[in-house]
């Protein structure tokens, strides 16, 4: 069986123990020549571009509500399964996307995405470490401490997630 796993998602899943490693913060990023052409000012100008996204639109309708936009996906918009093919739709001035850091790091430095607007918002999306219910065993627990630890999570938070028994 699996004895760790890490996700992204919105909670807790039933029949497993699970502890938030980190949340996610995104921002709209498009290519430069899209950037350019979208500009800057008032958040609603997005709607004008298609918008790219994976198979969860929930962090565009996040990012919208958090400007007081009621956002739902349009055909214009465009959906990938994969976050990559997100990123590379976005590279070559297909539409917007939302930018994932740290996922997004190389393509910002390299300059082949940038902002499109300065507007960050929390994801309804965060990161989980998750493990089946029972005592782990003692690599798997090891192997907890040292993900949470790169995660920044505080030790008593991965100790009560590797003694917890539901």
């Amino acid at each position: 069986g699996i004895d760790l796993s890490i996700r992204c998602g919105r909670g807790r899943i039933p029949g497993r123990v699970s502890v938030q490693l980190f949340e996610e913060h995104v921002f709209p990023v498009a290519s430069p020549d899209l950037a350019r052409e979208i500009g800057r000012g008032d958040p609603a100008r997005l709607l004008k571009f298609p918008l790219i996204n994976d198979s969860d639109a929930s962090a565009w309708r996040a990012w919208f509500a958090a400007q007081d936009i009621d956002y739902r996906p349009r055909p214009q918009d465009r959906r990938f399964e994969d976050y990559n093919l997100v990123l590379g739709a976005a590279e070559h001035g297909l539409g917007i996307a939302l930018a994932r850091p740290p996922m997004t790091e190389d393509q910002l430095k390299s300059g082949r995405i940038i902002a499109a607007d300065e507007r960050i918002v929390l994801s309804p999306i965060s990161y989980w470490l998750d493990r089946p219910i029972g005592r782990p065993r003692a690599a798997a627990a090891e192997l907890a401490r040292r993900i949470a630890a790169q995660a920044g999570l505080a030790a008593e938070k991965i100790e009560d997630f590797i003694a917890a028994e539901q």
